[in-house]
């Protein structure tokens, strides 16, 4: 699976997680790294990434995530054209 697609997944989860809570938490990346079958440091790394983009916020360690509005929007952008 190339690099941009499981940067997609990822948001695609996190953007479940806000969808299915009215408070939506931080998500721990040893449970993005699980749901996605992933490698918790290939998980970390993506966040990293993903983070300094702006689609998600993440702390220093990429330990626990949010989507942003800016992740939201291309996830929606995706499924628009899917």
């Amino acid at each position: 699976m190339s690099r941009t697609n499981k940067m997609m997944n990822i948001l695609q989860l996190l953007a479940r997680n806000v969808a299915s809570n009215k408070k939506p938490e931080l998500v721990d990346s040893s449970f993005i790294a699980s749901e996605l079958n992933l490698t918790l440091a290939e998980t970390r790394g993506l966040l990293r990434a993903m983070n300094i983009e702006g689609v998600i916020q993440s702390n220093i360690e990429a330990e626990y995530s949010l989507i942003t509005m800016t992740g939201l929007n291309s996830v929606n952008a995706c499924s628009i054209r899917d």
